[in-house]
């Protein structure tokens, strides 16, 4: 640290105030930085995908099986439809686990925008299909 005197005169008066003037040689970068590999948000968005496949495709299985059983819908048209809204699922899964692994280190804002993420995806699958 340097330091130097400079003598600072105020108007109307003759005395000198001594200053002292400081530089800063370094300034501390504490910036939380996170390095993410590809193959390591790839793995994690296809796993993400696949079980956002099986969920909802059985989830909407389950839902079309009573629709069979009651006549309003063929075998063939409810296995399509849970195959179709599984798909639907399986990008929005991975979307958001993509998102999630690039942006953010998890916690609160993880899920923030893992919710947000697979919430636009859907919402946006759904406008195009309908």
């Amino acid at each position: 640290m340097e330091t130097s005197s400079v003598n600072v005169q105020p108007q109307g008066t003759l005395s000198a105030v001594p200053v002292q003037v400081s530089t800063v040689s370094s300034v501390p970068m504490n910036y939380s930085t996170q390095t993410v590999s590809l193959s390591s948000v790839t793995s994690k968005a296809l796993n993400a995908g696949f079980l956002g496949f099986v969920v909802v495709s059985t989830g909407v299985m389950g839902a079309n099986l009573t629709k069979v059983t009651k006549g309003e819908m063929g075998v063939g048209q409810a296995v399509g439809d849970s195959v179709i809204k599984g798909a639907s699922g399986a990008v929005a899964a991975a979307s958001a686990s993509a998102a999630t692994s690039t942006l953010t280190s998890g916690g609160l804002t993880g899920l923030a925008v893992t919710l947000a993420t697979a919430t636009g995806v859907s919402y946006l699958i759904n406008r195009v299909k309908s």
